[in-house]
């Protein structure tokens, strides 16, 4: 267990991250299989998403 200075174990929060990414981007395939919304519009969504947390957005 990792543990930060507030007491806060990272090493579970991490994991959890990764599952929650993993969960997203498994629904957001489905969507695009399905044709909820197109390719266009997840890469909106990407982008969107990349911005608020100051990262690089993944092409669709």
């Amino acid at each position: 267990m990792e543990v930060n200075t507030e007491g806060q174990d990272t090493g579970s929060e991490r994991g959890q991250i990764h599952f929650l990414a993993a969960l997203l981007d498994e629904l957001m395939r489905k969507m695009l299989a399905a044709g909820a919304l197109t390719q266009a519009g997840f890469n909106e969504i990407e982008l969107a998403a990349a911005k608020r947390v100051g990262g690089q957005p993944r092409a669709w």
